[in-house]
């Protein structure tokens, strides 16, 4: 698992929705991440959290395209703080 892998993932469900939607079912972390390993990314919880919060200091707006109105439906991530 690593930091490297979910700032990979990131990016790629970024640039392409056909990989966002491969997560509209998924209820809880564990699915999340069973779908993420399926796709060949490895991360726990806490690294896609960090990675997430990395990315969000110093935001203060976000465009309503892309990435973010995605990862802010996936309500079990924490970004608010980073879990290093």
């Amino acid at each position: 698992m690593s930091k490297e892998s979910a700032e990979k993932f990131l990016s790629d469900a970024l640039y392409h929705s056909e990989l966002r939607e491969q997560f509209n079912d998924v209820q809880n972390p564990e699915e999340f991440l069973n779908v993420a390993r399926q796709l060949g990314y490895d991360f726990s919880t806490a690294e896609l959290e960090a990675v997430a919060h990395a990315h969000s200091l110093g935001v203060h707006t976000r465009r309503q395209t892309g990435i973010w109105p995605w990862l802010r439906s996936v309500n079990w991530i924490d970004r608010n703080h980073s879990n290093e």
